[in-house]
């Protein structure tokens, strides 16, 4: 989370050589760019015990992190529709394409931070919680699986949840899900039509 806020920072200085929109979008794509290519480079080598340990030793509550990086995530989004909305005239090529980045990046971060409380609720007390249809343990590979998943078609496919502490979550996870991906539609259509009228 650290090289996130690093990265964010020096984006935002970065970015302060620029107009003041193009930079705050700036910084929160590089900021969630750090966040998620971090975590996919940390979780996705861990095998089945590896994931045990680092779900059940977390720093912050997994409730803490829901609620700080889902508003970040959604915080983020909204910053960009905002600054989209009130800028001064249409929004240029490289205004579109951070933002559409930068939309890209808090959708990713919000699915690997719910990867990461699957396993933390499947790993905490007795396994458990998801059936992921196989023998073996669950990795990080299976939850990040089964949260990207979730992120994009707002179900469950080829897993089948079995307790109501992990339906309460997935049900926030869709959601939050379904408002990420009418946002990323709604963002997507303004910007081409902002840049075919220009």
């Amino acid at each position: 989370m650290l090289s996130a806020v690093l990265a964010g920072t020096a984006a935002a200085v970065l970015g302060s050589l620029v107009e003041v929109q193009l930079g705050v979008l700036l910084a929160i794509a590089v900021a969630g760019s750090v966040y998620v290519v971090f975590g996919w480079t940390v979780l996705w080598p861990m095998d089945a015990e590896a994931t045990r340990v680092n779900a059940t030793h977390e720093d912050l509550s997994p409730g803490v992190d829901e609620v700080v990086v889902g508003a970040a995530a959604l915080g983020g989004l909204g910053g960009v529709i905002a600054l989209l909305l009130v800028g001064s005239d249409v929004a240029g090529r490289a205004d579109a394409a951070v933002a559409l980045g930068g939309v890209f990046v808090a959708w990713a971060s919000l699915h690997l931070m719910y990867a990461t409380r699957y396993a933390h609720l499947y790993y905490s007390g007795t396994p458990g919680g998801i059936d992921f249809n196989g023998d073996e343990e669950p990795s990080f590979r299976d939850f990040l699986y089964f949260s990207y998943n979730l992120g994009m078609t707002y179900q469950v496919s080829d897993t089948s949840v079995q307790t109501s502490a992990v339906r309460a979550v997935v049900l926030r996870h869709c959601l939050i899900s379904y408002v990420f991906g009418a946002a990323i539609l709604a963002t997507t259509i303004n910007l081409v039509v902002g840049i075919v009228a220009s």
